[in-house]
C-alpha cells in the first residue's frame, strides 16, 4: 500500500509540473524578448500611443491591446497620450494594473500647452491619473495655442516667457511634492532665442529648476518649427542639460524642413548620435514618435519596421 501511494503521489506531482510548465508558456508578460540598445543595456525603449490614435481611439480596451503588443514585441514603457486628460482614475487603474502584470511601464502624456486656457485644470486631473502609473512621469507639450494664432512668431514674448516659467516650474514643484516628475517637451517654437525680440526653449531652461525635459529629435528641423536649428547647436544644449534630460521622442522627418514619417529613418540629426549622448548621459527613455496611419496592423507594422531600422545601424541588439 505503501508503495502505492508513493507511486499515485509521484503521478500527481507529474501531472503538477506539466500544468506549471504549459501556464508559464502561455504567459507574454515573461516570455518577451526584451529590445536591448548595443552599447547602452540601461536604457529603455518604447513609443507613444499617438502613433495609433487614428486607428484605435483612446479607450481602456485599445490601451490594453496596445501594451499587449508592447510586451510581445519587448518594449519596456508606453507613453499614454490623453489629450485633455479624459480618463478617468479608475480607468487609468485599470490599464496601470494591467501594464504592470505585462511589465510595461507608463508615462502619462496630456497637449494642454501651459499658456493656453485651462491648462490648470488639466494638469490638475492629469496629475491625478500619472499618480496611478509608474514611473510617475507627466508630459506636458511647452507651446501650441500662442503659437497658432500668429504664423510668424518666432518665440514667446517676455511677458509670456515670464509667465510660461513661472507656470511650468510651480506645476513641476506641485508634482515634485507629489512623488511625481514633469517633464515638457519642445514642439514649434524657436529652440533658441534671439537674445532680445523673443525667448526660445533654451531660455526656459536657463530660467527654470525643477520641470525635466523630452527631447523631441525632430521638432527644432521640421518645417512646421518656427525657427531651423543648427543640430550641432542642439546637441551642444543636450550635452549640458544634467538630470533634467528624462526622455526623448526619436522620430524621422529625413531633411531640414521635411515632415514627419509613419517609420524611423535618416534626420538632420541622426539618431544614433542622440542614442549615444543620452547613454552617456544616463537619460532612460527612448520612446518611438511615428507619423499615425489609419490601419491597426500597419500602425503595428510601421513600429516592427522602425526596430529592424534600429537593429541595422547596430542601435539595437
Amino acid at each position: 500500500m505503501k508503495i502505492l501511494k508513493f507511486q499515485f503521489n509521484l503521478k500527481e506531482l507529474n501531472i503538477l509540473l506539466a500544468a506549471l510548465i504549459l501556464s508559464s508558456s502561455c504567459r507574454t508578460s515573461t516570455d518577451k524578448s526584451t529590445l536591448i540598445f548595443n552599447d547602452y543595456p540601461d536604457l529603455k525603449i518604447g513609443f507613444t500611443t499617438q502613433n495609433f490614435q487614428k486607428a484605435m481611439p483612446l479607450s481602456v480596451e485599445n490601451l490594453d491591446e496596445i501594451i499587449g503588443f508592447a510586451a510581445k514585441e519587448g518594449f519596456q514603457f508606453i507613453e499614454l497620450r490623453d489629450d485633455l486628460a479624459a480618463l478617468s482614475i479608475d480607468e487609468c487603474k485599470r490599464v496601470s494594473d494591467f501594464a504592470k502584470k505585462n511589465q510595461i511601464e507608463v508615462i502619462y502624456e496630456i497637449q494642454k500647452n501651459p499658456l493656453d486656457s485651462g491648462y490648470l485644470r488639466v494638469f490638475v486631473k492629469a496629475l491625478d491619473n500619472t499618480a496611478q502609473f509608474y514611473p510617475g512621469i507627466l508630459r506636458v507639450m511647452i507651446s501650441k495655442s500662442e503659437f497658432v494664432i500668429n504664423p510668424e512668431k518666432k518665440g514667446w514674448t517676455r511677458e509670456e516667457f515670464l509667465r510660461l516659467t513661472k507656470v511650468v516650474d510651480s506645476c513641476a514643484a506641485v508634482a515634485e511634492a507629489r512623488g511625481l516628475r514633469l517633464i515638457i517637451e519642445n514642439s514649434d517654437e524657436s529652440f533658441f532665442g534671439d537674445g532680445s525680440s523673443y525667448y526660445g526653449l533654451t531660455d526656459f531652461f536657463m530660467n527654470t529648476t525643477k520641470t525635466g525635459f523630452q527631447y523631441d529629435l525632430s521638432n527644432p528641423f521640421r518645417k512646421s518649427s518656427r525657427v531651423k536649428s543648427d543640430p550641432d547647436e542642439v546637441m551642444e544644449f543636450l550635452s549640458n542639460l544634467g538630470s533634467r534630460w528624462v526622455a526623448s521622442h526619436i522620430k524621422t522627418i529625413q531633411q531640414t524642413g521635411g515632415e514627419m514619417q509613419p517609420v524611423l529613418t535618416e534626420n538632420p540629426l541622426p539618431v544614433e548620435d542622440v542614442i549615444n549622448l543620452m547613454g552617456e548621459l544616463k537619460v532612460s527613455y527612448v520612446a518611438l514618435e511615428l507619423l499615425a496611419v489609419d490601419e491597426k496592423e500597419q500602425c503595428f507594422n510601421n513600429h516592427k519596421t522602425s526596430i529592424t531600422f534600429l537593429r541595422d545601424k547596430k542601435i539595437l541588439k
